[in-house]
């Protein structure tokens, strides 16, 4: 009987996902007033980015259709929603404010300058997930204010206390995560348990990462988030340490083709950036340094942007004026190049930014490093020193 129940619960699910739905998405932030709301999601397995209508009555509405539900964000351009490390240069993001994106009408009310912790109500699955992320925003809240002070200390040379705020920000992190598995072990038929799944993919090993997702509704994995997790599954297989590097082919800097495969031979350093990640780019004096050491020893790097703007063009501008502003002079190539038809983000399973990958002189992968900061240029640094000596 109760086998029948799920059966029954699981087809109910299945129809509604694969139905056609409409939504519709009423904002009111107080402070909004000259700054530009954006909702952004995932549709047909790209992302799309909606700008709204006024409302009569002083709210902004976004309106559309989409295939089934997805975790949406809202970019805010008020000042407050990022921290600038220089003066119409890098900057780190602030968080963004999340919620499930499906069928009816969501109305959501907040703050412009803290809208990340704004409320949105409407929605079953929404309900849920506002329940659950209500645990997580102070937590979130706290990580952002300690991510602009160790900046600020770091920028000021108060090198002590910004290692202090990034291993109080980790800690919560770590916090945060835990919630989010505990939340998955005990809700393995719900729609964010499956979203939350995909988000956490370097906290499992690849064998109880895979185990967990088969533990999950059926229901759910024909969903973007279900297909997602086991695109990792498959990537993670493929990207393992001592396998052959996913060889690749794009568009470098000039418009020419470029294959991965014609620099065997040498140790290449395989790294997944874009302009907009204040990490990435923070990272690139250093890496300067390093392939100046190295670059005449057989050590190539090759930059995999990934862009978010929303059309080719836009994405090739941003990409080619970091690559110039920052004076990084080694090899390019830009993932939104083709990107329907061959994701690098995808096939490499890239979970955050920025990703590194090193391969040896036959093209195996052998080392792999997420994230940036000190931390992992030290990493970095005493990889390459074991492989190429000083």
């Amino acid at each position: 009987m109760q086998q029948l129940i799920f059966s029954v619960i699981a087809m109910a699910a299945a129809l509604q996902v694969s139905a056609q739905q409409k939504y519709t998405v009423d904002v009111y932030m107080a402070g909004q007033e000259g700054h530009k709301l954006t909702l952004s999601y995932v549709r047909k397995g790209e992302r799309r980015s909606d700008t709204a209508q006024r409302l009569p009555d002083g709210g902004l509405r976004f309106s559309g259709e989409m295939e089934g539900p997805v975790v949406a964000v809202m970019l805010n351009n008020h000042p407050a929603s990022r921290f600038q490390l220089s003066q119409g240069g890098m900057f780190i993001p602030g968080p963004l404010l999340e919620f499930v994106l499906e069928d009816g009408r969501t109305v959501i009310k907040g703050t412009s300058e803290k809208s990340f912790m704004a409320i949105a109500k409407g929605g079953k699955l929404n309900t849920e997930f506002a329940k659950f992320h209500a645990r997580e925003l102070p937590l979130i809240e706290k990580k952002w204010e300690l991510t602009k002070e160790g900046a600020l200390a770091y920028k000021g040379g108060d090198t002590a206390r910004s290692t202090a705020c990034r291993q109080e920000g980790n800690a919560l992190d770590a916090k945060r995560k835990e919630l989010q598995r505990e939340y998955i072990v005990k809700h393995p038929g719900s729609f964010v348990s499956m979203y939350l799944l995909s988000t956490l993919y370097e906290e499992y090993t690849p064998q109880a990462y895979a185990e967990v997702y088969g533990k999950l509704a059926p229901a759910w994995k024909s969903t973007f988030y279900g297909k997602l997790i086991a695109n990792k599954i498959e990537s993670t297989r493929a990207t393992a340490i001592g396998m052959p590097a996913i060889d690749f082919t794009k568009k470098d800097l000039q418009g020419t083709d470029f294959s991965l495969s014609s620099l065997k031979g040498k140790y290449v350093l395989v790294d997944f950036w874009g302009s907009w990640c204040g990490p990435c780019r923070a990272s690139h004096p250093h890496m300067r340094k390093l392939y100046d050491q190295y670059k005449s020893k057989g050590f190539e790097i090759v930059g995999v942007s990934d862009e978010k703007s929303p059309s080719l063009e836009s994405a090739e501008k941003s990409w080619k004026g970091a690559v110039e502003k920052d004076g990084i002079n080694w090899l390019h190539v830009l993932n939104n190049y083709g990107k329907g038809d061959f994701d690098l983000v995808q096939k490499y399973g890239i979970t955050g930014f920025p990703t590194k990958f090193l391969l040896d002189p036959q093209g195996k992968i052998i080392w792999k490093l997420v994230g940036g900061g000190k931390e992992s240029e030290d990493q970095l640094d005493g990889k390459l020193k074991e492989l190429l000596g000083q």
